[in-house]
């Protein structure tokens, strides 16, 4: 079976990309900032494998990862209470505790249930997946169940999706009650609004359809609609990042505040200090030549002049009016074309200058010395050469 990569099946691996990095990014940044976006971040990771697993069920992909079987419908059953617990954390601004792990108790029951088949070797997984994957009504069965009987859990699924969405329905209804949805909080209420509205979709279609039009094409309703749950959230909170705050106004208004002043740290700073980064970067960079060094980054610089990272970043755009890249790479080239005059390094190709002046490799080195020698570095060569 070969992989058809049509516009439909681009779209939704798009989908998938755009909903695992959305999740990553918010894990990463909620440790940094905002912890309920640990959350929501899994949310997104486990809601973004559930479409995938549907994608390989409704494509036949699924044979390409016989590792995977059953496991879709454990991060389905997970991202049903983590989600109610995330809207939970923002309306009432309470922790997790130990006794929400109650919540996990469906999921672990699954887990405990499938585990002879989640434990099968690739090749009797495999064997399982060719036997219903022409089926999806089949494959969605779960007929290899130990406690239930055949087509118990996806009917199961959808009824527990659906008791979680009307307790976060209620959550949400109470909680716009109780603060200024026309406040700062107005944003983070239309945005859970419509996600709880294309999450009414995800489970829906089942109890509307499943009796009366063919699984497959609940399948893809269902699939259409987790992706645009995930694109619609993904870009929402691109373009609106105080959703990511939640209700927490203070914690948005002092993050505000730390920005802007690191701006007017840089804005303000005094003439002694503009000449003292100038004197650490000049001895780092002229004197020491450390640019020369292969990936040599700002975290590099910050460290060789005693430098914060931001302080380097604000000097080098709004006083030297250059970007971190292209002073390092200025110093380079300019490296390179004292060492082409110098007649030393005669036996010496083009990758060999792009080497010995820090580059990786040479198409970077052309482009940096075509940027800011207006000609490529065998021309430049063969003209100082002639000299």
């Amino acid at each position: 079976m070969e992989v058809a990569l049509d516009w439909k099946n681009i779209f939704y691996v798009f989908s998938q990309f755009v909903g695992f990095l959305v999740g990553l990014v918010l894990i990463f940044f909620g440790f940094r900032k905002n912890r309920q976006n640990i959350l929501l971040g899994f949310n997104f990771l486990v809601l973004t494998y559930s479409s995938f697993i549907i994608w390989l069920i409704t494509t036949s992909y699924f044979v390409y990862f016989p590792q995977l079987y059953r496991t879709g419908n454990f991060t389905g059953l997970l991202f049903m209470p983590m989600m109610y617990l995330y809207i939970r954390m923002v309306v009432t601004g309470k922790k997790l505790q130990w006794k929400d792990a109650l919540h996990l108790i469906i999921p672990l029951v699954f887990l405990v249930d499938y585990w002879p088949v989640l434990v099968l070797d690739s090749a009797d997984k495999l064997a399982l997946i060719r036997s219903e994957i022409s089926n999806p009504a089949l494959f969605t069965a779960f007929k290899q169940s130990r406690f239930f009987p055949a087509n118990f859990y996806t009917p199961f699924r959808s009824f527990v999706l659906s008791i979680y969405w009307l307790l976060s329905v209620y959550l949400v209804w109470q909680g716009t009650k109780k603060n200024d949805k026309e406040g700062f909080a107005k944003e983070w209420f239309v945005w859970i609004q419509v996600f709880l509205v294309l999450e009414f979709f995800v489970f829906f279609p089942f109890f509307l359809l499943f009796w009366t039009v063919d699984p497959i094409t609940t399948f893809h309703l269902v699939h259409i609609a987790i992706v645009l749950l995930n694109l619609s959230t993904a870009f929402s909170l691109l373009f609106f990042p105080k959703i990511l705050y939640g209700l927490d106004k203070e914690l948005f208004v002092n993050q505000l505040k730390k920005q802007k002043s690191k701006t007017e740290i840089m804005d303000n700073i005094s003439v002694e200090k503009s000449t003292e980064i100038e004197k650490k970067i000049k001895t780092a960079l002229e004197e020491n030549k450390r640019y020369l060094q292969h990936g040599y980054s700002i975290h590099d610089l910050s460290e060789d002049t005693g430098v914060p990272t931001y302080l380097l970043t604000m000097y080098i755009n709004k006083v030297l009016d250059s970007s971190f890249t292209d002073l390092i790479n200025k110093k380079r080239i300019e490296e390179c074309c004292l060492l082409m005059a110098s007649g030393k390094y005669s036996h010496l190709a083009i990758e060999g200058f792009a080497t010995l002046c820090g580059f990786n490799n040479r198409n970077s080195f052309s482009l940096a010395f075509k940027k800011f020698k207006d000609m490529s570095p065998s021309a430049y060569y063969k003209v100082n050469s002639i000299k």
